[in-house]
């Protein structure tokens, strides 16, 4: 519910944390959410880098099909 926006080029994520989904409305800046939510990833075995209210995901380019999957079920969890 958090996620206005994922993007990407190749292997690079970005994920734009909102607070409303519809207008794309942001998250005052002394909120933290990012940096929130990056402790939610860690605690979940997830290391995402915070900018902002944007998650970055930028797995080794030897990432297995499996690594990947597993990637994204936790970032599911961590942002849900």
């Amino acid at each position: 519910p958090l996620v206005g926006e994922v993007r990407g080029v190749g292997m690079l994520g970005a994920i734009e944390l909102v607070q409303d989904k519809t207008t794309r409305k942001r998250f005052a800046g002394d909120v933290g959410v990012g940096m929130i939510c990056r402790g939610h990833c860690f605690n979940n075995g997830l290391i995402m880098r915070a900018v902002g209210d944007t998650m970055i995901i930028a797995p080794p380019l030897v990432i297995s099909q499996a690594e990947v999957d597993e990637l994204v079920e936790k970032a599911r969890k961590c942002l849900d």
